[in-house]
């Protein structure tokens, strides 16, 4: 059957990409007509109307009508779309071109004017301007459809995305202006263009330095002998450009702007933006100033002097939307110059933040923050900003982290909540202090003292700390602080130096004051400085105190986590990869409270360990004593591994009774340390009393076999990228009304990183020493067996950095490690025989023989006597493993590679199916392996004829050329021809490999690991209902049904007879279902029956009906029958208790007669049994019997 597509499309689309709207004079010459149509720019795509095919068109552009229109004309025709269509070639797919008009938008391209980065206005204005030159392109407008493009293209286009006016001069010509916010098409440059902005304080237009773009196609020819003082522009990259404003020093700014250029649709598109952008993404408004200065605002020894200049403001960002990014407008120039001249290059930028609600208001110095220098090697900086005193209550700051990313020649600055600040220093002190802090090594910019007001708590970040970051030190030791006082007396000396790696409380004499004490403490990862006069030192010193807490431990004897396809496969579920942890023990307890005596000595050690001093500390521990990997695929396909990842074989034997059903490690403090010392994982964890956070990490593990397969590690790759849907590219979001400024994802991204890095004080992984296999099955088959590789212990802290930077300090630890272990992979490559493998077990061998009857002899003669015969068996055992192991290498090896270069996939196939039945002894050996060279033997005489017919055959059925069916039979003899001399050599091979593995296995010398579990299926079919079918199926007569439980159970019938079904539990009704039919059987008022389970026999659940049977016709009409047994009940019960409150008059006793109960209506209970699981029995019962009583209104429900 046979599918057409049709399609109506117009003859032209017109597409013009001017700023405005334009008008197309449309000339049918032969017929003498002339229409006019208006198109509309800024990209956007029109057909043509009222033309015809087999005609020609002229085609004449006008701006405005009040405008003259354009001299030449543009000639179209059906012609030329025929001659595109051919050179283009015809794709007259269906499904590519219905993709084109109802498939997902897959550009990535941006709305016009075709920039990546918008802008934070509503929208691009564009403004008129005619006096440059113009292109038409003619183009596909799709594929598959014979409809011309014509598009109108201007030479560039300038964007002004700045805070200012600008003014564009060619020369000293004023050319014109561009508002911000407005797109032009620029003028046709002769001369090199200018940037100016007027300045009303000076009543001058300052100038930038002359641009020049440089490219061959699309801008106009240059002059010759262009000034010097020039900055070229490439057609794809961006320049700096400076204006400065005013004359007088002191009181110039600096404009800092990016000119960017890129190449959209052939039109260079040119972009002027602010070059600073900050984004404040916290709930507060900021204050700040922003300021080129290139001399010393404060000597180390003075507090920082804050100069005037404009205040600018960052509104607060709102929960509901993001952050709107701000552009700083200006720069204060700070620079002692001539009078009306400004010295390039440009002093380096920095910035004070305040979060006085009016920093200005005489409040002075302490206002301000310390001035942050904006440099690129300082991406993550930590500010102390200043906020309004409390009544009553010293002076305060907030932490807020300043992060800078550079993208295109753009700057961007966030700020955000530092969720952890580095230190927070708290002055209790009467008088103002001044802290200094001792750089050790030349400071790249100035290091400012800070001001430490009376009764004050800031925070504050050392310059080591921003310098260090993101580095991963092995060790850190924080510089030595200084104190003084802060008075009019200059002569002022400094404290001596205060040591803050130590947690403690230390004594000093601050000069002019007296004794100062110091605390310093760790609170969540944050530094504390408590500093305190001689008379208030109790109040600094934390008395630790020991809060209850409460112990867990968890044991688990095994835990098994599968990995299952449910994708690929619809008829079932595959097992994938199954990891088994055997003998888990999890522990939470207190951490401990003191440092050992021999590590208390130590200061550094006291500092890189100063978690175990903080109180609330909690202490995770994870154990287990055996781990394993298997790979479940491996008796589907042909994979040579089992297992990925598995324990070394131990040298010491399980420690009897640490674990078994009766023995609990943890009840004796000796076997739970034994049992721990021999588990093969190990990880420690210490968190904060928060619970939240992480402060170290401890990691480590046994000796392990890893075994890698590259064919593995594809498939799994392969099928990993199946899982996740394929996304279509997202079009770049263009300017919509009112929407803020987009940040780069490049931008958003590393913010991310940078304002939440990973903070550890410690971090601790033991050396670890593996055992490699690897198998990469490549043009030639290459293997290691076995490789030893040993790396170093990985020990960091304390570690603020990001998680990129950790993981290549990482990947460089290591990387490292296995280089210096190369000789040892060489040595294990099989092709070469194994010769490390041999020599590492010939040196085990020997070190037995000497060993074992050395520690025999200094316990007796008898064990020296058994020494001596265990050592010899244990060296003859080694040497020969080595040696058959060896050689059974370089035969499997060689044999792999012949097989591979027989060229021959069917007997390729076929020997790796063969090679996974290892065998069991030298006879099955001998066997396996003569009857494998039999085969080969066979497969090269045979194939000198067997591989012409198979290519000659293929050739046939796909009906090729009788050139193709000739070079398929040459193929084909070659290919027999290779066989020849390959296989019997890989026959040969596989018979000394097959007759090697068999001595090994028979004696016990070689042994793989081997799968804990085999692999479970499970069939689609045999899959339990899931809740949505009963709810959808059966349900919807209920109008909004609630099903509270489904459970599965087997219905036993009153002959006997079981069949599977399903119980369903509704709000109102209890219905019974049969699974084999998928049919409702019966239906149960949930107010009617009765569900227990029965206590001889925990399986079954008995379901109990009570129904009532109708006595009469005149009682049938009552009330009374038409409640159930349970309703009249509880009415009788009602009357009853009620009628004992009652005092009724001594008239209604003579006159009432006597009370008598009524009889219950006769009722007939029915029975219905079902086996069920004793555990969902008892869940089932309980839920049953809320929703009965909510239907009961029994209970507050």
């Amino acid at each position: 059957m046979q599918q057409r597509l049709v399609v109506f499309s117009p003859l032209f689309v017109m597409r013009s990409h001017l700023p405005e709207p334009l008008v197309v004079h449309i000339e049918k010459r032969s017929l003498g007509l002339k229409e006019s149509q208006l198109i509309h720019g800024q990209g956007h795509q029109e057909p043509l109307l009222n033309t015809e095919a087999e005609l020609t068109h002229h085609l004449i552009f006008q701006a405005r009508e009040d405008k003259d229109a354009s001299h030449c004309a543009v000639p179209i025709s059906t012609s030329l779309i025929k001659q595109i269509v051919n050179k283009t070639g015809n794709e007259d797919n269906p499904e590519h071109i219905l993709a084109d008009f109802y498939g997902p938008k897959t550009t990535t391209e941006s709305s016009w004017p075709y920039i990546t980065k918008d802008t934070d206005r509503s929208a691009l204005e564009p403004l008129s301007q005619w006096d440059s030159p113009m292109q038409v392109k003619l183009s596909r407008w799709k594929s598959g459809l014979n409809t011309l493009l014509v598009e109108l293209l201007p030479w560039a286009l300038m964007v002004n995305d700045s805070q200012w006016d600008l003014w564009l001069f060619e020369g000293e010509t004023i050319v014109l202006q561009i508002p911000a916010g407005k797109v032009i098409v620029p003028p046709n440059f002769k001369e090199a263009f200018q940037i100016g902005i007027y300045w009303a304080h000076t009543n001058t237009v300052h100038k930038s330095k002359a641009l020049k773009l440089v490219h061959d196609l699309t801008s106009p020819r240059w002059k010759e002998g262009t000034s010097s003082v020039v900055v070229t522009l490439d057609e794809e990259g961006y320049v700096e450009v400076d204006i400065a404003l005013g004359a007088y020093p002191g009181k110039q700014k600096v404009c800092q702007f990016c000119v960017s250029s890129v190449v959209r649709h052939g039109v260079q598109i040119l972009q002027i933006e602010d070059r600073t952008i900050l984004v404040n993404n916290t709930p507060y408004s900021i204050h700040y100033r922003p300021l080129l200065t290139n001399h010393v605002l404060g000597g180390c020894e003075q507090v920082c002097e804050m100069p005037e200049g404009t205040v600018f403001t960052l509104p607060p960002s709102e929960d509901s939307s993001l952050a709107k990014p701000c552009s700083v407008p200006c720069w204060d120039l700070l620079q002692t110059s001539v009078q009306g001249k400004v010295e390039f290059p440009l002093p380096v930028r920095h910035m004070i933040f305040s979060l006085f609600l009016r920093p200005d208001a005489g409040v002075g110095t302490t206002a301000w923050s310390v001035p942050t220098p904006v440099r690129p090697d300082l991406p993550r900086q930590s500010l102390s900003i200043p906020v309004d005193q409390v009544s009553g209550g010293g002076l305060s700051s907030r932490a807020i982290v300043l992060t800078y990313q550079e993208h295109l020649g753009v700057t961007y600055m966030t700020l955000n909540e530092d969720p952890c600040p580095r230190m927070l220093i708290e002055n209790k002190c009467p008088v103002s202090l001044l802290l200094k802090e001792n750089v050790k090594e030349t400071p790249r910019t100035e290091v400012y003292c800070h001001p430490l007001p009376a009764n004050c708590s800031l925070h504050h970040e050392l310059y080591y700390h921003i310098y260090s970051f993101p580095e991963c030190r092995q060790r850190e030791q924080l510089p030595t602080l200084q104190l003084k006082t802060m008075s009019d007396n200059s002569t002022t000396n400094w404290t001596d130096p205060i040591d803050i790696n130590c947690p403690g409380t230390q004594v000093v004499f601050l000069p002019g004051f007296g004794c100062l004490y110091i605390h310093v403490s760790y609170e969540r990862g944050t530094l504390v400085l408590s500093l305190a006069p001689e008379g208030s030192a109790d109040a600094v010193i934390n008395q630790h105190r020991r809060f209850s807490k409460l112990s867990v431990r968890i044991l688990l004897s095994e835990a098994s986590v599968a990995l299952s396809d449910d994708i690929t496969n619809p008829s079932g579920s595959m097992e994938l990869l199954r990891l088994t942890l055997t003998k888990l023990l999890l522990s939470l307890v207190p951490a401990p409270i003191s440092l050992p005596p021999e590590l208390a000595e130590d200061s550094a050690m006291a500092s890189s360990s100063f978690s175990v001093l903080m109180t609330d500390a909690t202490l995770i521990e994870i154990y287990c004593y055996s781990l394993q990997v298997d790979n479940q695929l491996y008796n589907r396909t042909s994979f040579h591994f089992p297992i990925l990842l598995c324990q070394d074989h131990r040298g010491a034997t399980e420690p009897e009774g640490s674990w078994s059903s009766d023995v609990n490690p943890t009840e004796s403090p000796e076997v739970l340390e034994e049992f721990k010392h021999s588990c093969f994982l190990q990880l420690k964890m210490t968190l904060t009393g928060d619970r939240h956070t992480v402060e170290e990490v401890s990691f480590q593990l046994q000796p392990a076999r890893v075994y890698i397969e590259d064919t593995f590690v594809y498939y799994i790759k392969t099928l990993f990228d199946t899982y996740i849907p394929s996304r279509p590219g997202e079009s770049k979001r263009g300017r919509e009304p009112g929407a803020a400024l987009i940040l780069p994802a490049q931008v958003v991204d590393s913010v991310q990183a940078l304002v939440h890095p990973v903070r550890l004080q410690k971090l601790t992984i033991q050396p670890v020493h593996l055992l490699v296999s690897i198998h990469a099955s490549l043009k030639l088959y290459i293997a290691s067996d076995h490789t030893p590789l040993s790396f170093s212990v990985f020990e960091r802290g304390p570690l603020f950095t990001t998680a990129r930077q950790l993981v290549h300090a990482l990947a460089m630890h290591y990387a490292a490690g296995a280089l210096f272990r190369a000789g040892w992979v060489v040595g294990s490559l099989e092709i070469l025989g194994s010769p490390a493998s041999l020599v590492r077990s010939i040196g085990n061998g020997v070190s037995d023989f000497f060993r074992l009857p050395y520690e025999g002899l200094t316990r007796g003669p008898g064990a020296f006597v058994s020494g001596v015969s265990r050592g010899t068996t244990s060296f003859v055992k080694h040497i020969s493993k080595g040696t058959l192991t060896s050689i059974t290498n370089l035969a499997t090896s060689l044999a792999r590679n012949m097989d591979r270069l027989s060229l021959d996939e069917e007997h390729y196939t076929r020997q790796e199916e063969w090679r996974r039945e290892l065998p069991e002894s030298l006879g099955d050996g001998l066997r396996q392996g003569l009857s494998r060279l039999g085969i080969s033997l066979l497969g090269a005489v045979a194939g000198i004829v067997d591989q012409p017919m198979q290519n000659f055959q293929k050739n046939w059925e796909m009906q090729s050329s009788a050139g193709s069916k000739a070079k398929g039979v040459i193929s084909g003899v070659g290919k027999g021809i290779v066989g020849v001399f390959t296989k019997p050599i890989g026959g040969a091979a596989e018979l000394v490999s097959q007759t090697g593995y068999g001595i090994l296995h028979g004696a016990g010398l070689w042994q793989l690991p081997k799968q804990l579990y085999l692999p479970a299926e499970e069939k689609s079919a045999l899959a339990s209902n899931s809740h949505l079918k009963y709810v959808w199926k059966m349900l919807q007569s209920l109008g909004r049904p609630e099903l509270h439980m489904a459970l599965e159970v087997t219905i036993v019938s009153g002959s006997g007879q079981e069949h599977a079904g399903c119980l369903l539990l509704t709000s109102e009704v209890l219905f019974v279902v049969s699974l084999c039919e998928d049919t409702q059987q019966q239906a149960f008022p949930i107010t009617e029956v009765e569900c227990q389970q029965e206590p001889e026999q925990q399986s079954q659940l008995t379901l109990t009906l009570q129904q009532q049977t109708v006595t009469s016709d005149t009682e049938a009409d009552g009330v009374r029958e038409r409640l159930s047994e349970q309703q009249y009940q509880r009415l009788v019960d009602y009357v009853i208790r009620a009628s004992q409150f009652l005092s009724p008059s001594p008239a209604s006793l003579q006159l009432q007669p006597p009370v008598t109960l009524a009889e219950a209506p006769p009722s007939v209970t029915k029975c219905y049994r079902y086996m069920v699981d004793p555990v969902f029995a008892k869940v089932f019962v309980s839920k049953f019997t809320i929703v009965k009583n909510k239907a009961l209104r029994i209970g507050f429900h």
